[in-house]
């Protein structure tokens, strides 16, 4: 019987501990986006890049009132954590010639910065 809880609350654990990860991963993303982001970009207005409200689950490129670049205008799909990870990693590899060159090497940079562009809605 204790061997049956011990594995059940092991095998709950995960789930019980993922909202609590997510946010603290945003609360992260969050001072990472104002140290490596926010020069450039705003959740709310665009500025040298596209404003950031609302870009998890939207079309690349189509942000109203920004000017994209050639480059990426090129590019098809939406931004999602699945086509974030690539594009901050090496924005310069995913669109050769966009505005964007600032790289955020670390994937667990990455992975907050993206978990906080979720929670722009």
């Amino acid at each position: 019987m204790r061997r049956s809880i011990l594995t059940i609350a092991t095998l709950a654990a995960p789930l019980v501990a993922t909202p609590a990860l997510a946010q603290t991963d945003a609360a992260t993303g969050q001072k990472l986006y104002q140290q490596k982001c926010a020069i450039c970009h705003a959740p709310n207005q665009n500025k040298i890049g596209p404003m950031h409200k609302g870009i998890v689950g939207k079309k690349i490129a189509s942000v109203p009132g920004y000017a994209y670049s050639a480059a990426i205008k090129k590019l098809k799909g939406t931004w999602t954590p699945a086509t974030l990870d690539p594009w901050l990693a090496n924005p310069q590899k995913v669109a050769p010639g966009s505005k964007m060159v600032l790289q955020v090497a670390d994937a667990n940079q990455r992975k907050a910065i993206i978990a906080y562009l979720a929670t722009l809605k």
